[in-house]
């Protein structure tokens, strides 16, 4: 079986890393464990961006009745790699986006292979009707992995997928690269990019705190800024810090913060799992999206606040800053939780038995 992997960008280039284990396989989302395990896995960067009258044309006659999240230069850039995708037997398309463009063209019969497309947050966007329908339709031809239970039911409603089309899959994180390791502890620390970050409500809650916070983002910030926070510009594609950096701040962090935006969508993951698999404790935001489920015990493993709700977050913060012996019994147990139900490992081995085509719901593996 031949399976071809489709991203964003940015993973081509980093793929023999990370089959050598030079790199945090995190976001290549299984694909270098299951070409690890012997199967044949290409990976392959579709141009998401591509500058064409093609794309320019789509957008202005099909624009208002496209999928979510999809234009035209994702067309195009599917269009782009097609023949590299003629013989692979699955297709895995790592965003909404790709995702739903593949779907196009498999429904014009220029991709055999089954599609699987791993999507987060669709169920976010207002969608008129004919867009929706367009969704469905390219939802209809894919086997849909979702990050958390959590948009499920919304899913199906909006997009009416069956429900063995659609399966529930835990993201998880590469603990061989997110390690603990003796370090002093400094500073508060957090890091993203996604929109669902809520910075405004982690600047309200530090401000006055006696530490200091390091915030790595490439979103705008509340301004002026608190003298405390030390602001690092960076994302995936134009990172502020290595891997290696990134892994060293988490080390020396007193605590890692993941303030969120309540919402259906499952946010903040990556950072909480690594800062987790690191050893230290982790403040998450409680939303309507919250993907921890049964598999990790607030108050034992990591620590949940209120969203949006400043005061909650600023007690949490005091808690660990007062309590050395609660913040390192924390990490402790932050690591255990990841090894126990958050590796990458065991992402990769539900999503293979998807792609092998096997009936269970892969979250029951």
């Amino acid at each position: 079986m031949k399976i071809a992997f489709v991203f964003a960008g940015g993973r081509e280039a980093r793929w023999d890393a990370a089959l050598a284990g030079g790199v945090p396989t995190d976001f290549f989302y299984g694909a270098v464990e299951i070409a690890r395990n012997g199967h044949d896995v290409i990976c392959i960067d579709a141009p998401s961006s591509p500058r064409s009258w093609l794309a320019a044309g789509y957008n202005a006659l099909f624009g208002n009745r496209t999928p979510a999240r999809m234009r035209g230069e994702h067309i195009v850039g599917i269009g782009r790699i097609l023949k590299r995708l003629g013989d692979a037997d699955v297709v895995v398309a790592a965003s909404t986006a790709h995702a739903n463009a593949l779907a196009a063209w498999k429904q014009r019969g220029f991709i055999r292979g089954r599609l699987v497309g791993i999507h987060c947050g669709q169920v976010n966007h207002m969608l008129s009707p004919a867009r929706r329908q367009a969704t469905a339709r390219a939802m209809a031809c894919q086997d849909v992995v979702l990050f958390a239970d959590a948009e499920k039911e919304e899913t199906m409603r909006q997009f009416a997928v069956p429900e063995e089309r659609l399966h529930a899959n835990a993201f998880g994180v590469d603990t061989r690269f997110w390690t603990p390791a003796p370090a002093s502890t400094e500073f508060i620390l957090s890091v993203g990019n996604d929109g669902r970050r809520d910075f405004a409500t982690l600047v309200s809650a530090v401000d006055g705190l006696d530490v200091p916070v390091k915030i790595v983002t490439s979103r705008p910030l509340p301004q002026p800024l608190p003298s405390n926070i030390d602001h690092l510009r960076g994302s995936w594609h134009a990172p502020a810090v290595t891997d290696e950096e990134l892994r060293e701040l988490y080390r020396r962090a007193l605590a890692v913060v993941v303030p969120l935006e309540d919402s259906i969508q499952p946010s903040g993951q990556s950072v909480a799992l690594q800062a987790m698999a690191c050893g230290r404790p982790v403040i998450l935001s409680r939303t309507r999206g919250l993907w921890t489920g049964q598999d990790f015990e607030a108050e034992r493993d990591l620590l949940l606040v209120e969203s949006g709700n400043p005061e909650d977050l600023r007690r949490a913060i005091q808690r660990l800053l007062d309590d050395s012996d609660f913040r390192e019994r924390m990490g402790r147990s932050a690591r255990e939780a990841v090894d126990r139900v958050g590796t990458i490992d065991a992402f990769a081995a539900r999503l293979m038995h998807l792609i092998a085509g096997e009936s269970r719901p892969i979250r029951n593996i």
